[in-house]
């Protein structure tokens, strides 16, 4: 004997807004029937408004990872572990989260530090195939993160270089060809100066700006059929060197500290001296590195912070290669690790103490 919600009729209950039947003769209570219907609107828009939220919170926290979290929540103060000695970000595509180039970054440096605090933190913002310009304005790719580790993946650029704590070091990394070619690296230079330019000098949590390290890419081992004339090995590598130098240039008038890490000389080196390890160091694809590769670009990278002015109190006895793949790194696609013959041979012939 209920109303429905379309009934004008009224059930014999007392309410403060509802119009009420006497059922003893008693003059009857009236209140004004429109307020019912607010009410009864109100309520409904209430309960409507928790059907669509409550879902989306849950699938929020079914969709997005842990260490997404920071994105979405209010930037808070900074609280830096006493036991991290040093933070290093990056930014870049599958060049940089092929065998999980941060955290075997993280493992060489952390090797390598001296003094009461022994770790280093590491964060990324990475997306396969993109360039700086297209990896700000469309983040990280989820799937991506399961490349580094499945941890440390910020799901934006923004989200990074804006870390409460703040970043020592931000690795930079541009598309694979990108800084070869005269439009594109005119267009890094542009994303340069509009967007990471500002963070990067804003970017003050750890009580200085950064120390920008450019991760310097290499030709591909087998020319581009659409650009033959400049993808060419020795030429791209020539080129991607020339273009990583104009942005080291520009960033250095920005008032940033840049150091660029030479992987492509390297490779170039390896190439001159032992063309069969030179073919090793790429996957099929004849662009993406090996964990032979990727060891040698991590050595760079390692050493480019460690000999820094800033760092050296750090490092006091430099860098610490150690000639064996790290257990807790997994190289790209379940691949075996290189054995620690092929890590002497690459280092001997491009490792940093050779290449500069």
């Amino acid at each position: 004997d209920q109303s429905s919600f379309g009934d004008d009729r009224l059930l014999p209950i007392r309410s403060s807004f509802l119009e009420m039947t006497p059922m003893d003769g008693s003059p009857r209570e009236v209140r004004p029937r429109g307020l019912y219907w607010i009410s009864r609107c109100r309520s409904r828009v209430l309960v409507g408004a928790m059907v669509l939220i409550v879902p989306i919170l849950g699938l929020s926290r079914i969709c997005v990872p842990s260490s997404w979290s920071s994105a979405f929540t209010d930037v808070k103060a900074c609280q830096r572990d006493p036991d991290v000695a040093l933070t290093v970000a990056f930014v870049g595509n599958s060049f940089t989260y092929y065998n999980d180039l941060p955290h075997l970054v993280q493992g060489l440096l952390a090797g390598s530090l001296t003094g009461n605090a022994t770790s280093v933190k590491v964060g990324a913002c990475l997306h396969g195939g993109q360039s700086l310009e297209s990896v700000w304005a469309k983040g990280a790719r989820l799937k991506d993160e399961v490349h580094i580790g499945g941890h440390d993946m910020f799901p934006t650029v923004r989200a990074l270089l804006s870390d409460a704590c703040g970043w020592d070091v931000v690795v930079l990394q541009d598309y694979s060809s990108g800084p070869a070619l005269q439009h594109s690296r005119a267009e890094g230079l542009k994303v340069l100066s509009k967007y990471y330019e500002p963070l990067l000098l804003q970017n003050s949590g750890s009580g200085r700006t950064p120390l920008v390290v450019l991760y310097q890419t290499w030709g591909y081992r087998k020319p581009n059929k659409k650009n033959l004339a400049i993808l060419e090995f020795d030429n791209m590598t020539l080129k991607l060197e020339e273009g990583y130098r104009t942005y080291a240039d520009q960033l250095r008038s920005a008032s940033l500290e840049v150091a660029v890490a030479p992987a492509g000389q390297a490779f170039k080196r390896v190439h001159d001296a032992s063309p069969d390890l030179w073919w090793n160091l790429y996957q099929s694809d004849d662009k993406h590195p090996t964990a032979v590769g990727s060891y040698l670009n991590g050595a760079h990278i390692a050493t480019a912070i460690v000999e820094h002015p800033r760092f050296r109190d750090l490092f006091g006895a430099g860098l610490k290669l150690q000639m064996h793949w790290p257990s807790e790194v997994k190289p790209y696609d379940d691949a075996p690790p290189p054995s620690d013959k092929d890590l002497q041979r690459v280092l001997a012939l491009a490792g940093p103490g050779v290449v500069r």
